[in-house]
C-alpha cells in the first residue's frame, strides 16, 4: 500500500505541474499572439534560407506578395511592418511561389539570391523535367530549414514559460513542495487528482499547447513534424484555456492560493502584508522555483508522463490490493 500511496502523490504531482503548464502556456500563447514573435521568426527564418539576410535582392517582399503567399495575410509585405506578416506559410506555397517566380518572372525582373539560384540548379537537375519532384525538393528544402526556426521559438519559449511559471507560483502561491506535503497526508485530495489525472489522460491535449503554431515552429516538447502546416492559436483560443485550466484548479482543494492573516487592530491590510513578505518569500521560495522549473518544461511533457503513470498505476494497482 505504501509504494501505491507514493505512486499516487508521483501522479497527483505531475497532474497539478501539468494543470499550472497549461495556464503558462496559454499565457505564452497570448503573449505570441500579441506581439507575432512566430512572423518575426518566420521572415527571418526564410531570408536566411535564401542567403539574404539584408533583403538586399528583394526576393523576399516578392515571395511574400506572391499570390500562394500574400493570400495568408492582410496587405503587401513591407520590412517595417512585420506584424501583419503569417506566423505560418505552407511548405507547398513557398515551393510553388519560388518556381513560378523562377519560370515567370515579373516584369520588372527578378534577381535570385546565391542559396536560391544554387539550390534550384541542383533540384531542377535532379527532377530531370518532373515538376512534382522539383516541388517536393523545395518543400523539404523549406522544412528543414524551418526546423532551425522552431529551435528559436523553442528555446525564447522555454525561458518565457520559466518567467511565467515563477510568476504564477508567486501570484497564485502555488508552492510544489507544500503541495507535496499535502497530498502526503491527504488521502481523499490524492484519490481525487488520481481520478482527475486518469480522466484527462484519457483526452487529448488541448491545441493551444499541442499543436504546432505554424510549419516551422512547434510548441516546447511537441514531437509533430515541423512540415505540419497549422495556424497559431488565437488569443480567444489562448484566453479559453487559461481559463478553463483555471476553473479546474479551483474545483480542486489544491492548497494554493494567499490566505492572508487578520492585521493587528490599528495596523492597515497592506502595510500587514508587506511587513510579512520577507516570511512568505523565505518560507516559499524554493517550492515556487520548483513550480517555475516544471512549468518550463512544457505542458506536453507533463501530459505524456501524466498518461505514462496512469498506465503504470493500472498495472499495479490489482496486484497491491491483493497483496
Amino acid at each position: 500500500m505504501f509504494g501505491s500511496d507514493i505512486l499516487d502523490i508521483v501522479i497527483g504531482m505531475v497532474f497539478v505541474f501539468l494543470l499550472l503548464s497549461l495556464i503558462c502556456s496559454g499565457l505564452n500563447e497570448f503573449l505570441e499572439v500579441l506581439v507575432k514573435n512566430r512572423a518575426r521568426d518566420l521572415e527571418r527564418g526564410i531570408r536566411e534560407l535564401v542567403g539574404d539576410p539584408e533583403n538586399t535582392t528583394k526576393f523576399i517582399d516578392k515571395v511574400y506578395n506572391h499570390g500562394l503567399v500574400n493570400s495568408l495575410f492582410k496587405g503587401c509585405y513591407s520590412a517595417d511592418k512585420k506584424r501583419n506578416l503569417p506566423s505560418y506559410i505552407p511548405s507547398a506555397n513557398f515551393a510553388l511561389a519560388v518556381m513560378d517566380l523562377v519560370k515567370n518572372p515579373p516584369a520588372s525582373g527578378i534577381k535570385l539570391p546565391d542559396n536560391v539560384r544554387t539550390a534550384y540548379a541542383v533540384f531542377e537537375a535532379r527532377a530531370a523535367g518532373d515538376a512534382a519532384k522539383l516541388q517536393a525538393s523545395l518543400e523539404d528544402w523549406f522544412n528543414t530549414a524551418m526546423d532551425r526556426v522552431s529551435g528559436w521559438y523553442k528555446r525564447r519559449a522555454q525561458w518565457i514559460l520559466a518567467v511565467l511559471g515563477l510568476i504564477v507560483a508567486v501570484v497564485g502561491n502555488a508552492d510544489a513542495l507544500h503541495i507535496a506535503r499535502a497530498l502526503s497526508n491527504d488521502a481523499s485530495l490524492r484519490k481525487g487528482l488520481v481520478a482527475m489525472a486518469q480522466a484527462r489522460a484519457s483526452q487529448p491535449l488541448t491545441p493551444t499547447a499541442a499543436t504546432p503554431p505554424s510549419n516551422a515552429v512547434a510548441s516546447i516538447g511537441d514531437a509533430v513534424p515541423a512540415s505540419t502546416a497549422q495556424p497559431a492559436p488565437t488569443l480567444s483560443a489562448s484566453a479559453a484555456q487559461v481559463q478553463e485550466t483555471v476553473t479546474a484548479i479551483e474545483s480542486i482543494d489544491l492548497p494554493i492560493g494567499w490566505h492572508p492573516s487578520t492585521p493587528p487592530l490599528g495596523e492597515s491590510s497592506f502595510r500587514h502584508a508587506v511587513r510579512a513578505a520577507p516570511g512568505a518569500v523565505k518560507e516559499h521560495a524554493l517550492g515556487w522555483l520548483l513550480t517555475a522549473i516544471a512549468a518550463s518544461m512544457g505542458a506536453p511533457f507533463w501530459f505524456d508522463l501524466v498518461g505514462k503513470l496512469v498506465t503504470v498505476r493500472s498495472t499495479l494497482k490489482p496486484q497491491t490490493d491483493n497483496s
